[in-house]
């Protein structure tokens, strides 16, 4: 089917992919998007969540973690992801067929390694940037299938940050007519969404609160040979070191005015100024884990203070993101935010671990429709239309989609 065939159907089936900062897994979200009636309708079909290989993922966290690299391993990581992703994908889609749903279209967010918010003087001129690696390209040749991706790169050209870049899908996925929605989604990076109801005034907001889980996990790798701390157990049995924590509160993004953040500030070099204070402390190795978790649970409320002030309607938040699993975190968002009733996105109609992934398949849709959709711009003239578009080989004898 070709682009042109696609962009005309009224009912589009995408299968979003996304891979978040602490790269574990690639999370995958198959959506209906309907456009009969002129708005877009949407139904979350199916998800999935599929397990990155250790080699892959210690490669990533390699490159992410690296002040310095060669540019053959970035290329290299890109072709390898995009080709472990479209074979991944290739088998899902084929899944689903089986199931009686045929994917239009694919929709890839790939693997951050740098986020660089914060602009930097280059010839003369601010320059901020992002990269995310997994080629359209493989995915687009595994599946043969458009696969649309990129989607931070237009933000930045108009001067944005680049995150976050899923505000107007989130919105479009969970926004209520006469109900405000408060959401927070605990991945690597912890970063809030306001869907103020509908039918009222306030705008969309989105922005990062600081770590998620990125900090707990590079902790409990170091410390306990354990890939993340699981239920949030080893943070409970720590006790919270105020002064340790009250230095990680001076970070610099705690003192911007940046609406985004990465592991390049919560990654592996605050962990080792944590692990360094945490000597010097006495502290125990569970005491490190419990503060980094209080840290991510503080930035939270800190990041939300303001729109609890703004709309004292709400009395929900929802939790997305593998933290949302975190007993420690959940239980000491519990307590300090006693007038909120802490749920799971899950009561919402879709799985909390594929939510981003739908997201990007909303985005997909919505690059393909010429709409723009990413990150919100308020009041701004110009709004980016975000996404680059991929088309899958042609076979040689007949001009048409393999």
């Amino acid at each position: 089917m070709s682009l042109e065939q696609i962009t005309d159907r009224r009912k589009l089936t995408v299968l979003g992919l996304n891979s978040g900062t602490s790269i574990d897994a690639l999370d995958l979200a198959a959506m209906r998007i309907s456009r009969i009636s002129g708005k877009p309708s949407l139904h979350f079909l199916a998800g999935a969540t599929r397990k990155i290989p250790e080699k892959t993922r210690n490669l990533l966290l390699d490159l992410v973690s690296s002040e310095t690299c060669r540019l053959e391993d970035i290329i290299y990581a890109d072709n390898l992801l995009g080709r472990q992703w479209g074979r991944v994908a290739a088998l899902y889609i084929r899944k689903l067929r089986h199931d009686g749903l045929r994917v239009n279209v694919v929709a890839s967010h790939g693997q951050t390694v740098r986020h660089m918010p914060v602009g930097r003087n280059l010839a003369s001129l601010n320059l901020k940037g992002t990269l995310q690696l997994g080629s359209l390209d493989m995915i687009a040749a595994a599946t043969a299938l458009p696969v649309v991706g990129n989607f931070r790169q237009a933000d930045i050209a108009l001067g944005g940050e680049g995150a976050p870049i899923t505000t107007g899908a989130m919105a479009r996925l969970f926004q209520h007519d006469r109900e405000s929605r408060l959401i927070v989604n605990i991945g690597g990076m912890a970063n809030y969404f306001y869907l103020p109801a509908r039918r009222s005034l306030p705008a969309v907001r989105a922005a990062d609160c600081g770590p998620g889980n990125s900090l707990s996990d590079i902790l409990a790798g170091r410390l306990f040979g354990v890939p993340f701390d699981r239920n949030g157990g080893l943070a409970a049995a720590g006790t919270v070191s105020q002064r340790l924590l009250a230095t990680l509160r001076t970070d610099s993004f705690f003192r911007s005015k940046a609406v985004s953040t990465g592991r390049e500030a919560f990654g592996e070099r605050m962990v080792d100024d944590m692990i360094r204070h945490g000597q010097c402390l006495r502290l125990k190795k569970e005491d490190l884990l419990s503060t980094a978790a209080e840290l991510t649970v503080v930035s939270i409320v800190a990041g939300i203070r303001s729109i609890l002030k703004q709309d004292r309607k709400l009395s929900k938040l929802y939790l997305t993101g593998g933290g949302r699993r975190n007993k420690f975190f959940v239980r000491q968002l519990k307590d300090r935010l006693p007038d909120l009733v802490i749920l799971s996105i899950d009561e919402l109609g879709i799985n909390g671990d594929n939510v981003e992934a739908a997201s990007y398949a909303v985005m997909g849709e919505a690059c393909l429709r010429s709409e723009s959709l990413g990150a919100e711009r308020s009041g701004a003239e110009r709004q980016p239309v975000t996404g680059h578009i991929v088309q899958p080989p042609l076979t040689r004898n007949k001009g048409k989609r393999t």
